[in-house]
C-alpha cells in the first residue's frame, strides 16, 4: 500500500506537468487517466507553464511552426528543469548555435504517434535527426536513451508529447 506522501507526489507530477495528461509514469506501471485532446502539441507545453526554454529554443529555430502544424509525431519533450540540469554556460552557448539547437531538439521528434508501451515494444526508435532512440523499462521507470520518462502518452491533436526529465543529444549511434 503506497503512503500518503508517495500518493502526493503522484499526483503532483500529473497536475503539474501538464493540463491533460493521458498517463503518468511511475515505475513499470502507467496510471491511465482519460484522454483530452485539446490542441496540438505545442499548445499543450504552452498551456503547462513547464516547457518554457523548450518552446524558446522551438521559436529561435523556426521549429514551433512546424510542430504545430504536422502530424502526427511523438514529442520527448524535456521541461525547464531538464535544461536546468545542463551547465549553464553549455546551455548559454546553446542557443549562440541555432542549426546545433535546431539539431538537438530534433533528436526529441519521432515521426508517427508512438505511445510509450508501443515504443518499449520497438526498443529503438529513430528520430527526426536520424539518432536512434532506445527505449527501455527497468524499476526505476522507463527511458528514452539516458532520460527518464516522468509522464507519457500525453495526447494531443497532432501527435502525442512524453515528458522526460533529461535533454537528449544528437549523437548518432
Amino acid at each position: 500500500m503506497k503512503s500518503k506522501t508517495t500518493l502526493f507526489i503522484s499526483f503532483l507530477y500529473g497536475a503539474l506537468l501538464l493540463i491533460s495528461p493521458n498517463t503518468l509514469a511511475a515505475g513499470k506501471k502507467m496510471h491511465t487517466v482519460p484522454d483530452v485532446t485539446q490542441g496540438d502539441v505545442i499548445d499543450l507545453a504552452q498551456r503547462s507553464g513547464k516547457f518554457n526554454i523548450l518552446l524558446r529554443a522551438l521559436e529561435e529555430t523556426g521549429l514551433m511552426g512546424e510542430l504545430k502544424k504536422e502530424g502526427p509525431i511523438t514529442v520527448f519533450a524535456p521541461t525547464d528543469d531538464a535544461f536546468r540540469r545542463m551547465d549553464s554556460y553549455e546551455l548559454n552557448e546553446l542557443f549562440k548555435d541555432k542549426e546545433y539547437l535546431k539539431s538537438l531538439l530534433l533528436v526529441h521528434v519521432v515521426d508517427g504517434k508512438i505511445k510509450i508501451k508501443e515504443a518499449v515494444e520497438r526498443t529503438e526508435l529513430v528520430s527526426r535527426e536520424q539518432v536512434p532512440l532506445f527505449v527501455y523499462t527497468n524499476d526505476s521507470g522507463t527511458f528514452v536513451n539516458d532520460a527518464k520518462v516522468i509522464m507519457g502518452d500525453v495526447a494531443a491533436k497532432n501527435g502525442i508529447v512524453h515528458v522526460i526529465d533529461t535533454v537528449l543529444y544528437p549523437f548518432k549511434g
